[in-house]
Protein backbone atom coordinates (compact mmCIF):
# COMPACT_ATOMS: atom_id res chain seq x y z
CA UNK A 1 0.00 0.00 0.00
CA UNK A 2 1.45 3.60 -0.82
CA UNK A 3 1.90 5.98 1.41
CA UNK A 4 -0.68 7.86 -0.16
CA UNK A 5 -3.09 5.29 0.03
CA UNK A 6 -1.97 5.02 3.55
CA UNK A 7 -3.12 8.83 4.42
CA UNK A 8 -6.34 8.37 2.79
CA UNK A 9 -7.41 6.40 5.85
CA UNK A 10 -5.31 8.44 8.55
CA UNK A 11 -4.38 11.56 9.38
CA UNK A 12 -7.62 12.76 8.53
CA UNK A 13 -8.99 16.13 9.50
CA UNK A 14 -12.09 16.81 10.81
CA UNK A 15 -14.20 16.92 7.48
CA UNK A 16 -16.52 19.82 9.39
CA UNK A 17 -16.04 21.84 6.01
CA UNK A 18 -13.44 24.57 8.70
CA UNK A 19 -11.29 24.00 5.30
CA UNK A 20 -13.76 24.01 2.64
CA UNK A 21 -13.77 28.18 2.54
CA UNK A 22 -9.46 28.07 2.33
CA UNK A 23 -10.00 25.06 -0.13
CA UNK A 24 -12.27 27.26 -2.36
CA UNK A 25 -10.08 30.26 -1.68
CA UNK A 26 -6.91 28.48 -2.58
CA UNK A 27 -8.50 27.15 -6.31
CA UNK A 28 -10.09 30.52 -7.30
CA UNK A 29 -7.23 31.67 -6.69
CA UNK A 30 -4.89 28.97 -8.99
CA UNK A 31 -3.29 30.46 -12.12
CA UNK A 32 -5.78 30.83 -15.14
CA UNK A 33 -5.55 27.38 -16.45
CA UNK A 34 -7.98 26.71 -13.71
CA UNK A 35 -11.14 28.63 -14.38
CA UNK A 36 -13.02 27.62 -11.84
CA UNK A 37 -16.28 29.84 -10.68
CA UNK A 38 -16.95 30.00 -7.55
CA UNK A 39 -19.84 27.32 -6.98
CA UNK A 40 -17.70 24.79 -9.25
CA UNK A 41 -14.86 25.64 -6.94
CA UNK A 42 -17.30 25.09 -3.77
CA UNK A 43 -18.11 21.19 -5.99
CA UNK A 44 -14.37 20.46 -6.18
CA UNK A 45 -13.46 21.55 -2.60
CA UNK A 46 -17.00 19.22 -1.14
CA UNK A 47 -14.67 16.27 -2.67
CA UNK A 48 -11.66 16.88 -1.70
CA UNK A 49 -10.32 14.88 2.21
CA UNK A 50 -7.87 17.53 4.24
CA UNK A 51 -4.54 15.54 5.12
CA UNK A 52 -1.64 15.89 7.40
CA UNK A 53 1.59 15.13 6.83
CA UNK A 54 4.41 15.45 9.07
CA UNK A 55 7.87 17.09 8.09
CA UNK A 56 10.12 15.02 6.46
CA UNK A 57 7.60 12.54 5.33
CA UNK A 58 7.84 11.63 1.33
CA UNK A 59 4.09 11.12 0.62
CA UNK A 60 4.38 10.90 -3.28
CA UNK A 61 7.52 8.82 -4.87
CA UNK A 62 9.06 8.81 -8.09
CA UNK A 63 7.86 5.79 -9.98
CA UNK A 64 5.52 4.62 -7.76
CA UNK A 65 2.27 4.08 -9.45
CA UNK A 66 -0.27 6.64 -9.22
CA UNK A 67 -3.22 3.72 -9.66
CA UNK A 68 -5.89 5.11 -7.04
CA UNK A 69 -4.14 7.75 -6.08
CA UNK A 70 -5.02 11.26 -6.86
CA UNK A 71 -3.89 15.24 -7.16
CA UNK A 72 -3.36 17.15 -3.96
CA UNK A 73 -3.70 21.14 -3.13
CA UNK A 74 -1.48 22.18 -0.63
CA UNK A 75 -2.93 24.23 1.56
CA UNK A 76 -0.28 24.78 4.93
CA UNK A 77 3.47 24.62 4.87
CA UNK A 78 5.89 23.72 2.20
CA UNK A 79 6.93 20.69 -0.20
CA UNK A 80 10.04 20.23 -2.02
CA UNK A 81 9.91 18.48 -4.81
CA UNK A 82 12.18 15.90 -5.88
CA UNK A 83 13.95 14.71 -9.23
CA UNK A 84 15.97 11.25 -8.58
CA UNK A 85 18.84 10.53 -11.64
CA UNK A 86 18.64 7.32 -13.94
CA UNK A 87 21.08 5.50 -11.61
CA UNK A 88 20.31 3.15 -8.66
CA UNK A 89 22.15 5.29 -6.30
CA UNK A 90 21.27 8.61 -7.55
CA UNK A 91 19.95 10.99 -4.84
CA UNK A 92 17.18 12.94 -5.56
CA UNK A 93 17.64 16.72 -6.30
CA UNK A 94 15.45 19.15 -5.48
CA UNK A 95 14.21 20.67 -8.38
CA UNK A 96 11.81 23.13 -7.12
CA UNK A 97 9.87 23.90 -4.12
CA UNK A 98 6.09 24.07 -3.72
CA UNK A 99 3.90 26.60 -1.70
CA UNK A 100 0.70 26.80 -0.34
CA UNK A 101 -1.88 26.75 -3.26
CA UNK A 102 0.56 24.89 -5.48
CA UNK A 103 -1.48 21.71 -6.94
CA UNK A 104 0.53 18.37 -6.34
CA UNK A 105 0.63 14.87 -8.36
CA UNK A 106 -2.29 16.14 -11.05
CA UNK A 107 -0.75 13.55 -13.50
CA UNK A 108 -2.20 11.02 -11.43
CA UNK A 109 -5.86 11.42 -11.40
CA UNK A 110 -5.52 11.66 -15.19
CA UNK A 111 -3.71 8.09 -16.16
CA UNK A 112 -1.81 5.67 -13.74
CA UNK A 113 1.31 6.19 -15.13
CA UNK A 114 4.32 6.23 -12.60
CA UNK A 115 4.97 9.02 -10.36
CA UNK A 116 7.24 11.15 -12.56
CA UNK A 117 9.01 12.72 -9.03
CA UNK A 118 9.08 12.45 -5.25
CA UNK A 119 7.16 15.07 -2.55
CA UNK A 120 8.83 15.27 0.23
CA UNK A 121 7.21 18.01 3.66
CA UNK A 122 9.61 20.33 4.45
CA UNK A 123 7.63 21.28 6.69
CA UNK A 124 4.53 20.22 8.80
CA UNK A 125 2.04 20.36 5.56
CA UNK A 126 -1.60 20.21 5.13
CA UNK A 127 -3.22 18.69 2.10
CA UNK A 128 -6.53 18.58 0.35
CA UNK A 129 -6.65 15.49 -1.61
CA UNK A 130 -8.86 14.63 -4.68
CA UNK A 131 -8.87 11.07 -5.02
CA UNK A 132 -9.37 9.38 -8.65
CA UNK A 133 -12.67 7.94 -6.84
CA UNK A 134 -13.71 11.32 -5.64
CA UNK A 135 -13.19 12.56 -9.19
CA UNK A 136 -15.87 10.15 -10.69
CA UNK A 137 -18.24 11.16 -8.17
CA UNK A 138 -17.48 14.50 -9.22
CA UNK A 139 -18.60 13.65 -13.03
CA UNK A 140 -21.43 12.48 -12.00
CA UNK A 141 -22.50 15.54 -9.50
CA UNK A 142 -20.91 18.26 -11.15
CA UNK A 143 -20.06 17.05 -14.85
CA UNK A 144 -19.28 21.15 -15.56
CA UNK A 145 -16.99 21.64 -12.32
CA UNK A 146 -15.13 18.10 -13.56
CA UNK A 147 -14.76 18.81 -16.97
CA UNK A 148 -13.29 22.66 -16.34
CA UNK A 149 -10.98 20.71 -13.68
CA UNK A 150 -9.96 17.72 -16.33
CA UNK A 151 -9.22 20.53 -18.90
CA UNK A 152 -7.29 22.54 -16.63
CA UNK A 153 -4.62 19.83 -16.09
CA UNK A 154 -4.25 19.19 -18.90
CA UNK A 155 -3.37 22.89 -20.04
CA UNK A 156 -1.22 23.22 -17.28
CA UNK A 157 0.61 19.54 -18.27
CA UNK A 158 0.88 21.16 -22.27
CA UNK A 159 2.11 24.55 -20.51
CA UNK A 160 4.96 22.49 -18.75
CA UNK A 161 5.80 20.21 -21.88
CA UNK A 162 6.43 23.12 -23.78
CA UNK A 163 8.75 24.79 -21.29
CA UNK A 164 10.22 21.41 -20.95
CA UNK A 165 10.84 21.03 -24.82
CA UNK A 166 12.20 25.21 -25.18
CA UNK A 167 14.45 23.62 -21.94
CA UNK A 168 16.03 20.85 -23.89
CA UNK A 169 15.97 22.87 -27.31
CA UNK A 170 18.19 25.65 -25.35
CA UNK A 171 20.26 22.55 -24.17
CA UNK A 172 20.91 21.09 -27.85
CA UNK A 173 21.85 24.17 -28.72
CA UNK A 174 24.55 25.15 -26.33
CA UNK A 175 26.05 21.49 -26.70
CA UNK A 176 25.91 22.28 -30.47
CA UNK A 177 28.21 25.25 -29.87
CA UNK A 178 30.18 23.48 -27.52
CA UNK A 179 31.20 20.80 -29.62
CA UNK A 180 34.03 22.24 -31.73
CA UNK A 181 35.82 23.09 -28.68
CA UNK A 182 35.31 19.68 -26.67
CA UNK A 183 36.76 17.88 -29.75
CA UNK A 184 39.74 20.71 -29.72
CA UNK A 185 40.28 19.77 -26.11
CA UNK A 186 40.16 15.66 -26.34
CA UNK A 187 42.49 16.34 -29.40
CA UNK A 188 44.93 18.38 -27.96
CA UNK A 189 44.91 16.08 -24.80
CA UNK A 190 45.36 12.91 -26.79
CA UNK A 191 48.09 14.82 -28.53
CA UNK A 192 50.02 15.81 -25.32
CA UNK A 193 49.89 11.96 -23.63
CA UNK A 194 51.07 10.48 -27.03
CA UNK A 195 54.27 13.14 -26.51
CA UNK A 196 55.02 11.89 -23.32
CA UNK A 197 53.75 15.86 -22.51
CA UNK A 198 51.89 17.34 -19.20
CA UNK A 199 48.56 16.60 -19.12
CA UNK A 200 45.94 18.84 -18.35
Amino acid sequence: MSLLSRLRTRNTVSADSAWTPRIVDALLHTPGWLALAPAEALAVAQQMQVRRVSAGTAFIRQGDSAMGGGMMLLLDGDVAIEKKGAGPQDDGLVVSLAHPGALLGEMGILNDAPRSATCVASTDVVLALLSSEALRELVDRSPRAAAKLALGIASRLAEQLRSTSNKLSTLSQVTAAMHPTLDAASLTGAARRQRGGPRD
